[in-house]
């Protein structure tokens, strides 16, 4: 079993088109830094409005504050888009070359098959998820310095206008927390990819299918009239990784997202699973 997901590893890391988002990863930091320099009169003023002076918020703009700043859009565009080509191009990508067909020339499980895959996408994307949340932290150290305490400015659509105070010690065990809750959030996203790449025979088809489908969610979850169905949509569920930012933690509402996660994950494995077993392989 380690075996073939280990090949499985090796042809994704032999494609060129999965470096591309490391390249993209450090343009966006590039980005965030001119953007902090250039603007940070703009954070400034928010905690201000909680009674600071300019002096005393310029100190808490510092590399945690960076991290901080890059990981929400890191793992809610960057990863969703990831996670899209890598498990579109599992199924779908061999079927477009051929390889897959020849693959399956010799009797195999079809459903041993899909699993692999599938947990060759968790592995492929638990590594992107480390390279960018230390890549974050390791940035806004070098670029920025460290201040005494740690003013965490949570999201506003989340938790509203919320400054929450803790140690650097504190705030970096939430932000491996966050960061490990959006590498099993996004296996959604790799479920729903290896589903579509089963559908599609076409490996582009199968990526445009799961990225519409996720920011149509997004979207729609910043929608007022949608306040019904925004607990449920898969980007909202993604965002709630900052309640490790929260004491206490509501670990009620933690759970039932791991368990909504857990569901939808299922979900979209078994109907892999199944439109595979009777898929026709031209």
């Amino acid at each position: 079993m380690i075996r073939p997901i280990w090949h499985e590893l090796i042809k994704m890391v032999h494609q060129k088109k999965n470096f591309i988002p490391l390249a993209g990863y450090i343009l966006f930091i590039l980005l965030c830094y001119t953007a902090c320099v250039t603007s940070r009169h703009v954070v400034i003023r928010i905690f201000v409005n909680f009674g600071m002076t300019s002096a005393e918020a310029g100190r808490y703009l510092d590399g945690l504050f960076f991290a901080r700043l890059v990981l929400l859009p890191t793992f809610l565009v960057l990863m969703p888009i990831v996670m899209a080509a890598l498990g579109g191009d599992c199924v779908a990508g061999e079927m477009q070359d051929g390889s897959l067909k020849l693959y399956l020339a010799r009797p195999r499980s079809r459903t041993g098959i899909i699993l692999r895959k599938f947990i060759a996408i968790y592995l492929a994307g638990f590594i992107y998820s480390v390279i960018f949340a230390c890549g974050g932290i390791a940035a806004g150290i070098w670029l920025f310095d460290l201040a005494p305490v740690q003013l965490v400015l949570l999201p506003d659509r989340l938790f509203g206008s919320t400054i929450v105070v803790m140690s650097n010690g504190e705030s970096l065990i939430s932000y491996v927390c966050a960061s490990l809750y959006f590498s099993f959030s996004l296996m959604t996203l790799g479920a729903m990819s290896l589903w579509f790449s089963t559908i599609f025979n076409r490996m582009s088809s199968a990526v445009v299918a799961v990225v519409t489908l996720y920011f149509v969610s997004y979207v729609v979850g910043s929608m007022p009239l949608a306040t019904a169905i925004k607990p449920w949509l898969i980007s909202e569920i993604m965002n709630n990784a900052f309640v490790f930012y929260l004491d206490p933690i509501p670990w009620g509402r933690l759970i039932v997202n791991l368990a909504s996660l857990a569901l939808y994950i299922s979900c979209f494995l078994l109907a892999a699973v199944i439109n595979f077993n009777y898929k026709d392989i031209r």
